[in-house]
């Protein structure tokens, strides 16, 4: 059994149209003509819109094929297939956000019992993992969106504190001594930042953490970040390549 699959990000309109439950997750699809009309205005062309076979957490899979024989009978392995690459990606073992799985061929094997499950699921899976591979594979890390009140004379001292944890800084305000600071960090990094951040402003700060979402992780922090997520989880240290799923 062969499957053929294109990996694409979604727009993210769809990706936020299904965080917000504007567009219902799940394998059944209760409208499809309303769903079709939902997505192809938030960016899906016509025909990936009427494709739609599984919305899993906000990743969508689409059946892109024409005629494929014995499909409809291995479509629910297929998604479990699915659901597994999803839970699971092949970098990290973590799990994948914001993609279109696009199912586009697939040659199946005549005799049923060669389409079972121990045959299809790992069948469909890895190549989903090839294509996520192939297509290049990025992980996300989460960030904070950090907000300080500070003196406004410690200012430097703040500035300095956060781009040594790879913050960007968004806003200052300055209203006479005292001053705003806004900025983004990554999660990972933001340990031992009350004590630092108290150290750099003499105590006197107040501040405020919130959750900002998930950005790609810089190129320079990849290899050594996966190797470091692989090891803890008792994989092998180096991820799989294209080759690696291969037929």
């Amino acid at each position: 059994n062969k499957f053929r699959v294109i990996v694409e990000p979604l727009p993210q309109a769809v990706v936020k149209a299904i965080k917000d439950g504007t567009i219902p997750s799940g394998h059944r699809i209760k409208d499809k003509k309303a769903l079709a009309k939902q997505l192809e205005e938030l960016g899906l062309s016509k025909d990936e819109s009427k494709s739609v076979v599984e919305i899993h957490k906000d990743t969508i899979l689409l059946d892109m094929t024409k005629g494929i024989q014995y499909l409809n009978e291995t479509m629910e392995l297929f998604i479990q297939g699915f659901h597994e690459a999803i839970d699971k990606g092949p970098r990290a073992n973590e799990q994948v956000m914001g993609l279109k799985v696009m199912l586009t061929d697939a040659t199946l094997h005549e005799d049923a019992i060669h389409r079972g499950p121990a045959q299809s699921i790992p069948a469909s899976r890895n190549a989903i993992y090839g294509a996520m591979v192939s297509t290049g594979v990025t992980l996300l890390e989460p960030m904070h969106r950090v907000e300080l009140n500070i003196p406004t004379d410690v200012v430097g001292n703040v500035i300095q504190e956060l781009q040594h944890r790879r913050a960007v800084i968004e806003n200052i305000d300055q209203q006479g001594d005292m001053s705003t600071v806004t900025g983004k960090a990554p999660v990972a990094e933001m340990f031992g930042f009350a004590s630092a951040i108290r150290s750099a402003c003499a105590g006197k700060v107040l501040w405020s953490t919130s959750f900002a979402g998930f950005e790609p992780l810089p190129r320079e922090l990849m290899e050594k970040t996966t190797t470091e997520i692989r090891t803890r989880k008792g994989l092998k240290p180096e991820a799989p390549t294209a080759m690696y799923y291969a037929d």
